[in-house]
């Protein structure tokens, strides 16, 4: 994988296609708009999938889940990666995401080898 861009969300390439994206810290307010109008940026250049790994996020607001809707709005598929122990709230839990293309895994190599063998098996259009 190769760093795409440096600031608040790291990207990395996983494929043509497909691309690593990691929060820390709150999803809250405007860090979470800036990660809609990123997932929004990742569609617009060809990024058809896109791990986001959560792994430390500490806590996410219904900015925050808006901001995986707009991405998945995009088309962009989203493999959220978070720690075994984390629990969605009640509004994230709510909004179906699961049927609009998020899938949720527990660890980041298992959401890293699933993306690549859907980008390796898969003819995008």
């Amino acid at each position: 994988m190769s760093v795409v861009e440096e600031d608040d969300f790291p990207v990395s390439t996983i494929s043509d296609r497909a691309a690593l994206l990691s929060v820390t810290g709150k999803l809250r307010g405007s860090r979470a708009r800036a990660l809609g109008e990123r997932l929004a940026s990742l569609a617009d250049e060809g990024y058809a999938r896109v791990v986001l790994d959560l792994r430390t996020l500490t806590s996410i607001d219904s900015l925050g889940t808006f901001a995986l809707e707009e991405g998945l709005d995009r088309g962009v598929r989203i493999h959220l990666v978070v720690r075994p122990a984390f629990e969605f709230d009640e509004f994230f839990s709510s909004r179906s995401l699961g049927r609009r293309g998020l899938r949720v895994h527990r660890s980041l190599d298992a959401a890293l080898t699933r993306v690549r063998q859907i980008m390796d098996s898969t003819v995008l259009v």
